[in-house]
This record gives C-alpha cells, sequence and structure tokens, in this order.
C-alpha cells in the first residue's frame, strides 16, 4: 500500500512543529538534493553563558496547600517539595524547572536536542543511531538541579555520518552568533540553520560555489506552530498520515533517551532497532521506570 494512500484511525500530531516552518522543509531539501556535497557530520547544540548560581538551593519544604504534591509526583519517586522540583523559571514564566531533574525529564538534552535531532533525521531518512557515545556532568551551575551542564552526546548513522549533541552552560560562544541550532557540513558547503532561517557557506576548494547555492540564505516566512496545528486539522479530516505522527516523534525523542542513556550509563552503547534495545544488558536499567505505587503502567 502506498503510504500516502493509508488511512489512519488514529491521527496524533506530537510537537515537533519545526517540520511544518516552510524554511525547514526547504533546508531538508537542500540537504536532500546533494547541494551540500556529501554530509559527513552534523553538529547541533545549546550554548549559553548562564548565572553560575543557577536555580539557587531552596530548601525541602512543606507543599503548598493548594498543591497535591503527591499526585504532581505521580509514578516518580516520593521526594520532599522543593522549589526547584516544582517551580517555573524565573525569567520565563512558561519554563517550568522540574525538567533538570531526572525524576521527571531528561535536562536540555531531551528538552532542545529533540527538535534538532528530529530535522537531522528528517533530511537524512534516519530514524534511529547505530551507536551512540556521551561524555559530560555538572561543572559550571551551583544549584540543585541534576542533569548536566555541559554535555556532548555522539551519534553515528547507518547511512555514514556522525552527528552530535552539544549543551553548555558556562560559554555562549557558537558558529554564525547562535545560541543553538543545526550545521550540516558538506563537502561542497555547510549549512545553518534555526528557527530563524538557514545559511549556507561554501567550502574553500577554490572552485565557483555550486548553482544551486544561489539561494545560499532564506528567512523564516510563517508559523511552524500555526502551520502544525493546521497540519493535525488537516488529517483529522482526511485521515491522512501528520507531519509529526506519533511513530517519527517517538523515534526521535529515543534518540534523546539515549543521549542520555549513554551519559548516565558511561557506556558507548549499540543500538538494536530489531529488539528495541541496547547490546549493552548494563544500560537496559535505564531504558525503563520503576513505577512507585499504586502507580502502573498497563500495556
Amino acid at each position: 500500500m502506498v503510504e500516502a494512500a493509508r488511512k489512519y484511525d488514529r491521527v496524533v500530531q506530537a510537537g515537533t512543529m519545526q517540520r511544518s516552518a516552510a524554511h525547514f522543509k526547504k533546508a531538508v531539501d537542500i540537504v536532500r538534493s546533494g547541494e551540500l556535497g556529501q554530509i559527513t557530520f552534523v553538529r547541533t547544540w545549546n550554548y549559553g553563558n548562564e548565572p553560575q548560581e543557577g536555580y539557587g538551593n531552596p530548601p525541602d519544604v512543606e507543599p503548598p496547600s493548594t498543591l497535591d504534591w503527591d499526585m504532581w509526583l505521580g509514578p516518580a519517586p516520593k521526594s520532599p517539595y522543593n522549589a526547584n522540583r516544582f517551580g517555573v523559571d524565573p525569567n520565563d514564566k512558561y519554563f517550568s524547572t522540574f525538567r533538570w531533574f531526572w525524576d521527571y525529564a531528561g535536562g536540555m538534552m531531551t528538552d532542545w536536542g529533540v527538535h534538532w535531532l528530529d530535522i537531522v533525521q528528517m533530511a537524512f531518512h534516519e530514524e534511529v543511531p547505530a551507536e551512540i557515545t556521551a561524555l559530560g556532568g555538572k561543572f559550571w551551575l551551583k544549584d540543585n538541579t541534576e542533569t548536566p551542564d555541559t554535555l556532548q552526546v555522539t551519534y553515528k548513522y547507518a547511512s555514514g555520518f556522525v552527528a552530535t549533541y552539544e549543551r553548555r552552560a558556562g560559554n555562549g560562544q557558537s558558529m554564525f552568533g547562535k545560541g543553538g541550532g543545526i550545521l550540516f557540513c558538506g563537502s561542497k558547503g555547510t549549512m545553518f540553520l534555526d528557527r530563524g532561517g538557514y545559511k549556507i557557506v561554501p567550502e574553500m576548494t577554490g572552485k565557483p560555489p555550486v548553482a544551486a547555492m544561489a539561494e545560499a540564505e532564506g528567512k523564516s516566512t510563517d508559523s511552524g506552530n500555526a502551520n502544525h496545528w493546521a497540519n493535525f486539522l488537516e488529517c483529522v479530516r482526511t485521515r491522512q498520515k501528520p507531519m509529526s505522527d506519533i511513530e517519527t516523534c517517538q523515534r526521535s525523542t529515543t534518540t534523546c533517551l539515549l543521549g542520555n542513556v549513554a551519559y548516565r550509563s558511561q557506556l558507548r552503547l549499540d543500538w538494536d532497532a530489531q529488539k528495541w534495545t541496547t547490546q549493552q544488558g548494563e544500560a537496559r536499567k535505564f531504558l525503563t521506570r520503576e513505577y512507585r505505587k499504586p502507580w502502573k503502567l498497563v500495556v
């Protein structure tokens, strides 16, 4: 059956909305066209020079009377209430701080990394990496959060390229002066891509830029979020596959989770996509969660 003709009983649109932005689609087309030459290396990153005190070290206290702390924890381990586990970033009222604790989230690797690596995998028609390594630590921030403030994860893909995700909290210097983005490094040129647009820099080979690089720069012209919602509603009507269907986004999420598993296990991982697990048995304890009673997962 042709995929485009398949009708879906359930339509689930996941939150990797960059897939729906016009300039991301154009950038993916450029990668696939070969205009950048052979791409053997891709860098993704989030850098910043953050205050070293971070979110501080508030004490464990009794939860607010208006909060059911036990219900908020759900299946996560029992833990005293702490403002940083529950609270909101004082500089961004929409950015909650629970994401920096292993019991609830995966730090910057899963928070921002999934958006960058989702586009990388989209561009190369890849689902998950074959090999994963990671090094890092909490070297800069002095607060009580847990996830690393400095991290480098390296992924090797079966189609023949390496991609990295990098996180820095103590230094904001970056390529193109951007705090985050993607660099596709090809034999003919390098393309920078983020939510604002893309820019191509030809390789210094002594040869004139290839014809395709006439469109060497593109700006964001629409809202990926609005397009994403429109695509979802259209697929609800037509029962077609949405731009970020749940199976695709699950694989992008798995890629980021494997970065954290490699970091936490201190192992080089080989991913078995058929059995959907690591070849390294010692790492598998990081692939599952123990649910606190009475919570349980039924599948």
